[in-house]
């Protein structure tokens, strides 16, 4: 038997942890104190409201009829984030590019468009890009922004291959700032997995050490960093250090499942079966099937088989047989139903809901194998194509109410109704069309990933019954010998 895949692990981990993290903390880059402009302010406003898109339409349109006066820095900084936030990354780029290149501009807010530029190139995977946006930044930054400048440029060393500059230039772990804390992260998971070098465990140790237990993203960020050293610690044959690292993921995390897996791991291999029996056998009781899911069905019978429970191994043995055929034939159903407008519905459901919606879709009565959904939430590229296409959605939502943002606008012009007005709606337009194909481009590519991951599900199943087949043969032979041993 074989610990969960530990890739597929960190990447899910990062891709669970990415929800809590698409917020970049707008308002400590803007002093209110000093926005004078009146259209800066009210887009300000709807944005601390919630209403992003809202805040964005407003800033652009001023920005076009010249009306952010003396502001028109910072509302233009503004609206970069803003972009990022939605996700139109390209936008922003150029936004920020714009505001970094050009000449007259303050110099902090030049620091902070080479800043921001850097970390949409980091996303992208640009790390060259990253490393020459860092060296035009002259150092007017506070203390989150150093942060920040010092995790990218560390990330972006690692990278490139620069493992001693990379360590040097790590900032300090602290909560400073939350998006510096991922990229600590990543760097101390790589530093484990792929060059074995003791700094990652370092890293990993002190993050989830942090002083912090009321912040949730700060709290999900814990969670990983103390599950991913306890199973690199497995990995190296260390049960009892990773127990200690284990045992401190919340039991209330999305996490906590895969760490009582872990335990039950920690324990097998000191061969004390009974104890690892006590984590896995409650894994087991559960009817959602997951990755590590179907991991428990072979380990339960497997620990009993050390134990010398013969008896019990081959009769959970051939209950994970069974279920195992059942999902099977059931992942067929679920093909069926992804291809009718049930997975439309589903995948579509409150679009304005950031993670509450998944709860709802797991319980919902459209369909009937509810428990086989999360395999496809477990999959971080179907993850990451889902949150895109439910982000779309949220922008679709918000073009639509573009109306009222710029009716608002004819109403502050009290003399004549502005020439870039009737441009706007046109752009509105163009927007809605050019979003709802993007919509139906990701729905396509949705539905054929989920169709994917269910035929390798089914591949791996197969591989399953094949070891259950083994394992049933050989629990018979020991249990036979056992026997005869004791005549």
């Amino acid at each position: 038997m074989s610990l969960i895949n530990r890739k597929l692990l960190a990447r899910l981990t990062l891709l669970i942890g990415l929800s809590f993290t698409c917020n970049s903390a707008l308002s400590s880059q803007i002093n209110v104190q000093k926005i004078s402009n009146t259209f800066l302010g009210h887009a300000y406003a709807e944005y601390q409201l919630g209403n992003k898109f809202q805040a964005v339409a407003m800033l652009m349109a001023a920005d076009q009829l010249k009306r952010l006066g003396s502001d028109r820095q910072l509302g233009q900084l503004f609206l970069a984030q803003s972009l990022t936030e939605l996700g139109l990354h390209n936008e922003a780029i150029k936004l920020y590019k714009q505001l970094a290149q050009r000449t007259h501009n303050k110099r902090n807010i030049k620091d902070i468009a080479w800043l921001e530029l850097a970390k949409l190139y980091l996303q992208q995977g640009d790390y060259n890009a990253v490393l020459a946006a860092i060296s035009n930044i002259k150092k007017s930054l506070n203390k989150k922004q150093t942060t920040d400048f010092k995790a990218a440029k560390s990330r972006a060393l690692l990278e490139t291959g620069k493992l001693n500059d990379a360590l040097a230039t790590l900032p300090r772990i602290s909560d400073d700032s939350i998006w510096a804390l991922y990229q600590i992260f990543n760097i101390g998971e790589r530093l484990i997995d792929e060059h074995r070098n003791k700094n990652g465990a370092m890293i990993l140790h002190h993050i989830g050490k942090l002083n912090n237990n009321t912040n949730k993203e700060i709290l999900a960020i814990k969670d990983q960093a103390n599950l991913v050293l306890g199973f690199s610690l497995l990995k190296m044959k260390q049960p009892n250090k990773a127990r200690k690292y284990l045992e401190r993921v919340r039991l209330q995390s999305h996490l906590s499942d895969i760490a009582l897996l872990g335990m039950g791991w920690s324990y097998s291999s000191e061969d004390k079966q009974e104890q690892a029996l006590v984590f896995w056998l409650e894994l087991n009781s559960k009817t959602n099937r997951s990755t590590y899911g179907y991991e428990i069905l072979l380990a339960v019978p497997y620990a009993l088989v050390k134990a010398k429970a013969y008896n019990q191994a081959i009769q959970y043995y051939e209950t994970a047989q069974k279920q195992i055929a059942i999902d099977t034939a059931d992942m067929d159903e679920v093909k069926n139903k992804i291809n009718s407008q049930v997975f439309a519905e589903l995948i579509s459901s409150n679009p304005e809901g950031e993670t509450d919606w998944i709860g709802s879709w797991q319980k919902s009565s459209a369909s009937a194998k509810n428990r086989l959904l999360p395999l496809l939430l477990d999959n971080p590229d179907f993850q990451a194509t889902l949150m895109e296409y439910r982000a779309l959605l949220r922008l679709k939502q918000h073009i639509h109410s573009l109306d009222v943002d710029i009716n608002n606008l004819k109403k502050a012009s009290r003399t004549q109704v502005p020439a870039g007005i009737p441009k706007l709606h046109i752009r509105q337009q163009q927007l809605d069309e050019q979003v709802q194909h993007t919509i139906n481009e990701q729905f396509i590519s949705l539905k054929q990933q989920a169709l994917n991951i269910l035929d390798r599900y089914q591949v791996q199943l197969n591989n399953y019954s094949k070891q259950i087949r083994f394992g049933i043969a050989q629990t018979i032979e020991d249990g036979t010998f056992k026997a005869e041993e004791g005549l």
